[in-house]
């Protein structure tokens, strides 16, 4: 299993990557985020955790893509237990943040197995799940209409 500090790095390594991609200084990356530069570099060095809006803040200032900020809003959520509402889901209702957890639960996935969530490359409501005995859970989300 990764520590912490492993986890923490490779997101600091992440972020500086999209800072790059997006030819910005720290402190334009700052200034675009509404964040201080201090919580960019601390961030890019892995000296500190963020919270979910600050990491979708830093997301919005690179223009990431939807699911580029959405990745990388799941990697914040693994190293900040305070938070545990991505910032777009505020709004929705308790019954749908909680709709997910309920049906892992139903099915006998607790919390404990679970070793990794990640968003499935290329695919619009696709979600994997890997559990400690390496078994693959994949759910996807399809809206239909009735006619």
């Amino acid at each position: 299993m990764v520590d912490f500090k492993t986890k923490l790095s490779n997101l600091g390594k992440i972020l500086k990557t999209f800072r790059k991609q997006s030819a910005m200084t720290q402190p334009e990356l700052a200034s675009k985020s509404g964040v201080s530069t201090s919580i960019v570099n601390d961030l890019e060095n892995g000296i500190r955790t963020a919270g979910c809006k600050t990491i979708d803040k830093i997301a919005h200032g690179l223009e990431l893509n939807d699911e580029d900020r959405f990745r990388l809003i799941l990697k914040c959520i693994d190293l900040s237990k305070r938070d545990f509402v991505i910032p777009d889901f505020t709004k929705f209702p308790s019954e749908i943040i909680n709709f997910l957890p309920y049906i892992l639960s139903k099915n006998g996935f607790s919390p404990e197995k679970i070793k990794q969530v990640n968003l499935v490359e290329g695919q619009k409501g696709g979600i994997q799940i890997l559990t400690h005995e390496n078994l693959k859970l994949s759910i996807e989300i399809r809206l239909t209409k009735k006619n």
